[in-house]
């Protein structure tokens, strides 16, 4: 689905990727058959096309996990 209308559509119909650079899908990572990142300098990139409310979720999850880390910055999204 995310490569036929999702945000990955847009980078596959640009030529800027493949549906073969996606590594996994997060059902398969979830599910342990292929992993996930393997090191600190790997990016993932979350795409959820559908429920809006999957979209809080996962947003409020990873957002929750960086506070508690210390990690990440906080944006000005006011100016």
């Amino acid at each position: 689905q995310c490569s036929s209308i999702g945000e990955l559509h847009h980078a596959i119909a640009s030529n800027l990727m493949t549906k073969q650079h996606v590594h996994a899908e997060l059902g398969e990572v979830v599910a342990g058959t292929k992993p996930g990142r393997t090191s600190s300098d790997e990016i993932i990139i979350f795409d959820s096309t559908g429920m809006a409310l999957q979209d809080v979720i996962a947003a409020s999850t990873i957002y929750k996990k960086a506070v508690d880390k210390g990690i990440g910055r906080t944006l000005d999204l006011a100016q």
